[in-house]
This record gives structure tokens, sequence and C-alpha cells, in this order.
């Protein structure tokens, strides 16, 4: 994955990774030294496959909880407990920043589709 992609999918710029994984960025051609916060670091952590182990034992306990609390999903259970497209789409919304699945759980809980379709009788209507 290139780092590009990465720092999208975390929801960063290309350039603040980049800041990020070097540890400074270049003020007025000074180099200042950069840390990312503990929320920012999970979510980079999460994308590129870094355990919560592996940010406390690099000394970043902090976004090792982050991460932690974004790794524990709940025990699946139910008639849904091994569909494959409920997981792929966990997945998929595990790659989101947090904003980003806040705004897809809140557009999905709301229960209002944009357009719904009738199916029924082997027609398609869109509701409008």
């Amino acid at each position: 994955m290139s780092a590009r992609k990465a720092a999208s999918q975390a929801g960063l710029s290309d350039a603040r990774w980049r800041q990020i994984v070097s540890g400074y960025q270049s003020v007025s051609g000074a180099h200042v030294p950069v840390r990312a916060p503990a929320e920012t670091l999970a979510r980079m952590a999460q994308v590129v496959g870094v355990s919560p182990e592996q940010l406390a034992e690099a000394g970043r306990e902090d976004a090792a909880q982050e991460l932690g609390k974004t790794r524990k999903p709940s025990k699946a259970s139910g008639s849904y407990a091994n569909d494959p497209t409920i997981d792929a789409i966990a997945t998929l919304l595990a790659t989101l920043p947090p904003e980003a699945q806040d705004e897809v759980l809140r557009r999905v809980g709301r229960g209002e589709p944009n357009r719904s379709t009738d199916r029924t009788h082997g027609h398609e209507r869109q509701a409008g």
C-alpha cells in the first residue's frame, strides 16, 4: 500500500502522514519535532496493521489504548454471525476515520435511504 493511500484511509493528508512517519516537519527551513496525537497514531496503525502491543512496545501506550478501543468488536451472534457481507462491511467501515464511521452509522441508524426501491411483482420502482 502506498503512503498516499494509507494516509487517505487514515483520514490524513499525504504531507501530514509523512511528517508523522519522519518525526519532524519543516518550518521556515528548520526541522521541528512532530508527535502524533494518540487517536491519529491509532488510526494510522489500524490502516497498516500495527497491533496495540506493537504501539506499546514503541512507547506509545496512549495510542495502543486508542487502537484497542477500536479493535474490540463485540462477538457476533444471531443469524448474521457468520455473514460474509456483514464481515466485509465491518472491515470496510474500520478503514474509515472515526468521523466518517460516525457519519455512516448515523445514516444507517436513520433508516431513511435517499431513494427506496420497491421490487414487488418483479417491477422496480423508485419512491419519489
